[in-house]
């Protein structure tokens, strides 16, 4: 190709690139635009022809060959698609793989439109050189780090195995009456240094997890001053004993919530206040103190102390580094920790410092985009359950090669008069106890000297004697890894050595008790049942492990029949029952939905008992009509398990196991609390009532009219108006409010019903009437965010419904006697606390725009 005297400008500035730059034509012609093939491909400018490219051996990144055809440039010529940074290797035998980054791209040179493809050709073997360098570097360093784990986690083993012989026995000598002052301070010597060197162990095997990547935090909502509290509770004594005063500087009046781990929290805080309190002068200071700055709590911990350098500010938080001058103890580790803590929480800690007058050390944490949290209901600790005044008895067995384990552990359960312990010390020996005694529960060490206790686990589950018997692992082995792994197996769960007595304890009693239960809230129930059963709360139900194991077993399946599955109610008791079964190992082959219609609802029974289930669970939509398709479901030998309502006819515990409801009489009271409130507690109200023989509606609207009697005499009830449908609401309410243009509010029986009283107000401009109903729809609950018409309501709880419902039809599988009625607490619900309740009533959070409003107004 021949340039003209303008071109050879551009020759000369693609001859000062670094790339190698070449035009390919079709024909096979190549076309260099400069001299770099020597310096990118090493081949000599002169012995380059337009076949050398041929002849080169090529590679993909990943080392497979590449064959010429495939080069980005013979592609641009083929189809016109460009290439950019694209890798490829040259082989050259003598010297090795050449790495080139290629850019191609169609570009048409001549009049006839032929294209040609403008390639450019960068070495870029350095770079790769580098990049295999870091890549083999990091790989080093994670080996190293896991080597380090493994090390850490032996160690842990090493050491845990002594302390808990060492600790143990002293717990149980601290209980002893018969010990003098001196032996007992003797004991508590032993205490202190065992729990620091226990201390000590947990802080290098957190340090260790943090670098691994191993050490994960739950952030959650927390009370900042909660936590203090109990911090400041846990170091008194240490105060008091150097005569350091805490001073808690925190206004009570000011609720400081932060998005933290409440248990690593609770680690740095302890830290912080014991490093304040060891590195203090006698009779010094303690202040605690905190304040907000834009989106983040700050956090002060300050002393009297003894004070640091500038130049140590960023050393303590190095591991291992220990402050010039002082003479307390300590291994440097706390504070390395305590920062890396902060870090993982999403905040940074910092130190400032005097000699001789103290130090400041502070960090910050975000604060929640919420006002308020949703609320968390935790596990409880339910203790032994009794028969007649008298702890059930329990007989465990412990298999456990370590003499002084087994004799801790005896000690230990002695004190218990519900237990009555064997032991083993082989795997051997442990698997026939197992399987000739009759055993509740195994203690299972897992390092055993003839078999490892992963197959001892692995034999008692074969086993039909011992596959039932709850398994508890016990084990020095205190990393999460460890942990995991061991309950991923299958055991019920895991304790770590040394023991703490009172940790044991719980973990045998809640392994042995409860494992499905009721987390809601204690209310008395002021409901009755259908045929006036008093009720029994849904908190008093439970399934016990043994209870589990046999349900799994046995391959059960339920049938749900709701009478309609269009609202957040029906959604939300699905949900409980769908999450409790599957825990129960009970699989739902069918879920219908009425649309409120008798005879659909008939319909749907029918082709559910071609399915064969063991129960149904189901809201009878008429008791009258339906009452037959229930009775020959009963009949066929089905367990029935009833939402609000009985059919007629049938007997509790003959024809079907219990109906579970909500506390409707307590949802009504609170309705008439909340308006009588609103309303000044004097004035005139309506009530819209259901106008159908339905128990549940009836209980609200009496609870209603006779808390507003007795309670509030200033208040009149001086219309009543009855609905059939749900859509009747706005046509009740224009006739009321014509007939009584001076309400103050009206009281509606289901709040579907209240969204046609609201529409009604509003249309005629009544923006000061006030609405109380009963249950948290949708629409209601953004009118409440709102401070709207709707003020509050007495609310369902569903979701818990559905999980009483599904723990009632296992006690009818079981053959456990199950109580007629049960009832769910009754919930108030206002704007103040319509996000917390929501999350009760749905197990889920608000949806977006209640959060919106409530967030808003509050």
């Amino acid at each position: 190709m021949e340039l003209t005297p303008n071109e050879n400008l551009y020759k000369e500035v693609l001859q000062t690139m670094s790339e190698y730059v070449i035009i390919q034509e079709k024909s096979g012609k190549t076309i260099a635009l400069n001299e770099n093939a020597e310096t990118v491909l090493g081949v000599k400018s002169e012995f380059f022809t337009d076949s050398s490219f041929q002849q080169l051996e090529y590679i993909k990144e990943d080392g497979t060959a590449l064959p010429y055809s495939q080069l980005p440039g013979m592609i641009t010529l083929e189809k016109g698609i460009p290439f950019y940074n694209y890798v490829v290797g040259v082989i050259n035998p003598e010297s090795g793989t050449k790495w080139l980054s290629i850019n191609s791209k169609p570009l048409n040179m001549r009049k006839d439109g032929e294209q040609v493809a403008l390639i450019t050709i960068s070495d870029i073997t350095e770079r790769k050189k580098m990049e295999q360098t870091i890549i083999h570097a990091k790989e080093e360093a994670e080996k190293a780090n896991l080597a380090k784990s493994d090390f850490l986690s032996k160690m842990s083993h090493e050491l845990r195995t002594p302390l808990n012989g060492i600790l143990g026995f002293a717990q149980l000598l601290e209980i002893d009456d018969s010990l003098n002052d001196e032996q007992s301070d003797f004991v508590q010597e032993i205490l202190g240094g065992g729990r620091h060197l226990l201390s000590l162990i947990n802080d290098i095997l957190d340090l260790s997890r943090i670098d691994t990547g191993q050490l994960k935090v739950s952030i959650v909502e927390v009370k900042l001053e909660t936590i203090i509290n109990e911090c400041i509770n846990i170091v008194q004594p240490l105060a008091k004993n150097k005569g350091i005063s805490i001073h808690n500087q925190l206004d009570p009046s000011q609720t400081i919530s932060v998005l933290a781990d409440p248990i690593r929290l609770k680690q740095i805080l302890l830290n912080l206040l014991d490093n304040a309190i060891k590195y203090n002068q006698e009779d010094g200071k303690v202040m605690i103190f905190s304040y907000l700055k834009r989106n983040e709590a700050v956090i002060h911990i300050a002393d009297t102390g003894t004070g640091l350098s500038v130049e140590e500010y960023h050393k303590v938080f190095v591991p291992f580094y220990r402050i010039k001058g002082t003479q307390e103890e300590g291994t440097g580790i706390g504070l390395s920790l305590v920062k890396q803590l902060v870090q993982l929480m999403g905040g940074k800690i910092s130190v400032t410092s005097q000699k001789g007058i103290g130090s400041d050390f502070y960090f910050n944490l975000p604060l929640p985009y919420e006002l308020k949290a949703a609320m968390q209901w935790g596990e409880e600790v339910i203790d032994l359950p009794t028969k007649n005044g008298k702890n059930d008895h329990y007989c465990l067995l412990y298999i456990e090669d370590n003499q002084s384990n087994l004799n801790l552990v005896k000690n230990i359960l002695k004190s218990q008069s519900s237990f009555t312990i064997l032991t083993a010390q082989s795997g051997k020996e442990g698997l026939e106890l197992a399987r000739t005694k009759k055993v509740d529960l195994i203690l299972l060490d897992l390092n055993l000297p003839d078999i490892h206790g992963f197959d001892v686990f692995k034999l008692l589950k074969m086993n039909e004697k011992t596959r039932d018997v709850a398994v508890i692992a016990v084990s020095a082995n205190a990393m999460p890894q460890d942990i995991q792994q061991t309950l991923g197996k299958g055991f019920d769960n895991y304790v770590t050595k040394p023991i703490n007595i009172k940790e044991f304890l719980t973990t045998v009693n809640e392994t042995l008790t409860s494992t499905i239960n009721q987390n809601i809230p204690e209310h008395n129930i002021l409901s009755i049942g259908p045929n006036g059963e008093e009720a029994v709360s849904a908190k008093t139900l439970q399934l016990s492990l043994k209870d589990l194991k046999k349900l799994r077993e046995k391959n059960y399946t339920v049938a749900i029949a709701m009478h309609y599955t269009g609202n957040n109610w029906a959604k939300a008791q699905i949900e409980g029952l769908k999450t409790t079964f599957n825990k129960m190992g009970i699989r739902v082959v069918a879920i219908t939905d009425a649309e409120f219609n008798w005879e659909k609802q008939v319909e749907d029974i029918q082709k559910i008992l071609a399915k064969k289930p063991d129960i149904i669970v189901s809201l009878p939509i008429d008791p009258v009509s339906t009452a037959s398709a229930f009775q020959s479901a009963a009949q066929s030998g089905v367990k029935l398990v009833f939402m609000d309502n009985i059919p007629y006819g049938l007997e509790a515990g003959k024809d079907y196991v219990s109906v579970v409801s909500a506390d409707n009489y307590g949802n009504g009271a609170y309705a008439a609390d909340i308006l009588a409130e609103k309303i000044g507690f004097k004035g005139k109200i309506g009530v819209i009532y259901h106008d159908a023989d339905f128990f549940v509606t009836k209980q609200r609207l009496t609870a209603f009219e006779k808390t507003i009697k007795e309670s509030y005499p200033d208040i009149q009830i001086i219309a009543r108006s009855g609905f059939t449908s749900p859509l009747d609401g706005k046509e009740l309410s224009d006739a009321m409010i014509s007939e009584h243009p001076d309400l103050r509010g009206i009281f509606v029986v289901w709040d579907l019903v209240a969204e046609g009283v609201m529409a009604s107000a509003s249309a005629v401009g009544k923006h000061d009437l006030v609405i109380t109903t009963i249950d948290l729809g949708t629409n209601a609950a953004v009118e409440i965010a709102k401070d709207g018409l709707i003020k509050g309501s007495g609310s369902q709880m569903p979701y818990h419904q559905g999980v009483a419902e599904a723990i009632l039809a296992g006690y009818a599988l079981l053959g456990k006697p199950a109580p007629s009625y049960v009832a769910v607490p009754a919930l108030k619900v206002t704007k103040e606390n319509l996000l917390e309740a929501w999350k009760l009533v749905y197990n889920q959070d608000a949806p977006e725009n209640i959060q919106s409003y409530s967030n808003r107004l509050n």
